[in-house]
């Protein structure tokens, strides 16, 4: 993957570049070139080949610059960002070495994950991959609601960039109409009674995936589809920007000031769903909405129950 980003970083699509130059430039054989940026299209990217001229990208790509990135950030901010071409995990590089507001983005994961051990994939050039690292001085037991804080705050930095169309799914889900945008992954580390180191992962699709992942078991939509008036680089830095903030308040006052504004863009609010629960039960209600600490709250049958996300998995009524 190294080698295929290296290659792809000499290419632009404005202009055909010979497969020689690239060669040179990377100090690899003009086969090694050629066999590599054959795998493109297999990671999303279209590349247009003509003999005697070289190499074409299809679609200009965008590549992530942490200073284009910092530059969306609120003066004095807290976040250190950093970019990698290739990593396993942006969410185990930062459990690995947990340090407050330090951010990790990617070209390009070999094994992100959702919840429930989903894989999760963006296309490269395709996709906002990150985590953010945040200490709470509470156990994770007072952070059931932070995952829909998250969520609040993306709902924030996108609705801004021109999708306006996007919606949140209890507990961790970006929704467009087509699909599904995106989703969070929190992974915790600490003592019951705080402090916690949170490893705060996102995959958002810019463009909706395709080829570069075939194994989605549901449908699935990118924002460029839905009016993005915005680059990786702006709509990441906004969207740290909104997390921080969102994050900082948070940790003075939990998830209640943020409820009224999550239930607004709750896409099944007042919806007929089901609670699968881990036990295999499959339990059928009305979406009310959520509590003040960040649970689910269902109408079932006459009584109204409430579900954390590590316990339950929800659908639309089939």
């Amino acid at each position: 993957m190294f080698k295929l980003i290296a290659c792809l970083r000499q290419l632009d699509a404005d202009r055909f570049i010979s497969g020689e130059v690239v060669a040179e430039k990377l100090g690899i054989s003009r086969a090694g070139v050629s066999m590599t940026l054959a795998r493109a299209e297999e990671y999303g990217i279209a590349i247009e080949r003509r003999h005697g001229l070289g190499y074409r990208l299809h679609t200009p790509i965008e590549w992530l610059d942490p200073q284009l990135v910092a530059a969306g950030l609120a003066p004095g901010s807290a976040l250190k960002v950093s970019v990698a071409d290739s990593i396993e995990s942006t969410n185990q590089a930062l459990q690995a070495k947990p340090e407050h507001g330090r951010v990790l983005a990617a070209e390009w994961q070999s094994g992100g994950r959702g919840r429930m051990g989903r894989s999760w994939q963006g296309g490269i050039g395709g996709s906002l991959l990150f985590s953010l690292a945040w200490t709470f001085l509470e156990g994770p037991a007072q952070l059931v609601g932070l995952p829909l804080a998250v969520g609040v705050a993306l709902a924030r930095a996108i609705h801004s960039a021109g999708v306006t169309e996007l919606r949140l799914k209890w507990p961790n889900d970006l929704l467009l109409p087509a699909g599904k945008a995106g989703g969070i992954l929190l992974e915790m580390q600490g003592d019951a009674m705080g402090p916690a180191q949170v490893a705060i992962g996102i995959g958002i699709n810019l463009r909706a995936p395709q080829s570069w992942n075939a194994a989605l078991d549901q449908s699935s939509a990118g924002l460029q589809e839905c009016g993005l008036l915005l680059g990786r680089n702006a709509l990441l830095g906004r969207s740290l920007a909104e997390l921080e903030q969102v994050l900082e308040q948070f940790s003075r006052e939990g998830f209640a000031p943020f409820r009224s504004e999550w239930e607004q863009c709750h896409a099944w609010q007042g919806s007929e769903c089901e609670v699968r629960t881990p036990d295999g039960r499959q339990l059928a209600g009305t979406a009310l909405g959520v509590a003040e600490d960040g649970a689910l709250r269902m109408q079932v049958a006459e009584q109204e129950k409430r579900f954390y996300s590590a316990d339950v998995s929800l659908r639309r009524a089939s």
